[in-house]
């Protein structure tokens, strides 16, 4: 095998992609999801400071994102860690939609 052939398999083989640019979006994956954490503690403590209580619709986004995020790297890798975390943050974002239904819009 010459390295022409070989080079030409391993296109065929990884699809032209791109690893490093792969690489690049799972670390802006992840400093999103922590930005985005820091976003929505700063929302709920500054909503609790003027308004008298913590902002609940943030959050409930803020767990949905986390959720999706985990249950589709369960699905692709079939890993039961990103399974456990996704139910968990599923729940929490369940938790905080009740609360902003209840609590917000005077549901339940």
């Amino acid at each position: 095998m010459d390295r022409d052939e070989i080079l030409k398999r391993s296109r065929e083989e990884n699809k032209d992609r791109d690893f490093v640019e792969e690489a690049v979006l799972a670390t802006a994956n992840s400093l999103s999801l922590g930005v985005g954490m820091i976003v929505c503690g700063l929302v709920s403590v500054l909503s609790a400071i003027f308004q008298g209580g913590p902002e609940y619709s943030v959050w409930t986004v803020m767990w949905a994102i986390h959720a999706s995020t985990f249950l589709f790297k369960y699905r692709k890798l079939r890993k039961r860690h990103e399974l456990m975390m996704g139910l968990f943050y599923i729940a929490l974002a369940v938790f905080f939609f009740v609360c902003y239904l209840h609590l917000e819009l005077g549901v339940f």
